[in-house]
């Protein structure tokens, strides 16, 4: 109402650039936040927004989010990434979780957020990473880049050093944390949508006696190939059954120990590493147990190094959303 009333007083006396009351009043608050907070304002990232509903005489706030860019390491093995619902309750508590909500005691996210919402006075904290390792397999060397965004922070300009050094005493050895710049949800989109290499380090057995020749002449076949992988049998209940085309980068045979065989790869985004190996009843070729002709399976798996992030237009998760089964990611994907 107020605006269609000052439209018809500029109709009326022939005003041809007036200045809407909207913007005045606009400039007048911020005048006086300014002077009283001692702060200016940031029209690009502000941390703070007031609605100033005049109708009303009421001020809504709106606390934007913080977004903090950083690394991680896991050093435990049957840790989730994030959050994991408990599939019978969805959260609300059963006796198949012992009331708890939750599939696993807790999580990267929460042994990352838990001292961060206490230091922002935050609701919440969630981890977006540039995807995830297998609960059973550890995340070790550089660490694997994620931002983590604070939800409805009362608090601000707290130092990251500080609140690295807190989060990893917090932690207790099971995760670390490297922080290194605030970030912003662009960053968010672009780490969630990248394309990076990941090297893994995995203990392999296999049926039946093999040399260290016959190991490595096998995986000299799977280096460089295209490997082709249907969805996988262990994650094809929530995923669009189709055939995907990975690359392995490289591929060596660094040690054996008590009969079993360390090996590296580095492979595409996406790669399923398991199934490079078991082969996946047949669903991935070649694999390890397709070049050797006998049953070959990971023992232990670690991610060492996940490379710069690069963003690519179509996503695993994207595919899989035009194709109307796209999920929260569970925790047993190996990307």
């Amino acid at each position: 109402m107020m605006a269609e009333s000052e439209e018809m007083v500029w109709s009326d006396i022939g005003l041809k650039s007036p200045e809407p009351l909207k913007a005045q009043f606009n400039r007048e608050v911020g005048k006086i936040v300014t002077a009283r907070t001692g702060t200016e304002v940031d029209f690009k990232r502000p941390d703070i927004v007031a609605v100033c509903n005049i109708d009303e005489d009421s001020v809504e706030v709106e606390i934007n989010p913080v977004f903090i860019y950083g690394r991680y390491r896991k050093f435990l093995r049957g840790i989730p990434q994030t959050r994991w619902h408990c599939r019978e309750c969805r959260g609300k508590g059963c006796p198949r979780c012992n009331f708890t909500g939750k599939m696993y005691e807790t999580s990267v996210e929460e042994l990352i957020g838990a001292r961060v919402v206490e230091e922002f006075q935050a609701e919440d904290a969630i981890l977006h990473g540039a995807g995830r390792e297998d609960i059973d397999a550890r995340m070790l060397g550089t660490g694997r880049p994620f931002v983590l965004e604070v939800m409805h922070p009362l608090r601000q300009g707290i130092s990251l050093e500080y609140l690295e050094e807190e989060v990893n005493r917090h932690a207790d050895g099971k995760v670390a944390v490297t922080f290194d710049h605030l970030s912003n949800k662009r960053e968010v989109e672009t780490i969630k949508s990248g394309k990076a290499h990941k090297k893994y380090s995995i203990l392999v057995e296999v049926d039946g006696e093999f040399s260290v020749n016959d190991i490595k002449s096998s995986l000299n076949t799977l280096k460089g190939a295209q490997i082709s992988q249907r969805t996988p049998e262990r994650v094809s209940h929530r995923r669009a059954d189709k055939i995907r085309k990975r690359y392995v980068i490289d591929v060596e045979l660094v040690d054996v120990v008590d009969g079993k065989y360390v090996i590296e790869v580095v492979g595409d985004a996406g790669l399923y590493i398991k199934e490079l190996i078991s082969g996946d009843n047949k669903r991935t070729t070649p694999s390890l147990t397709e070049c050797l002709g006998a049953p070959a399976r990971v023992a232990a798996l670690d991610v060492i190094n996940v490379e710069g992030v690069v963003p690519e237009k179509k996503t695993e998760q994207m595919e899989d959303k035009e194709n109307g089964t796209s999920q929260r990611p569970e925790k047993e994907d190996q990307v």
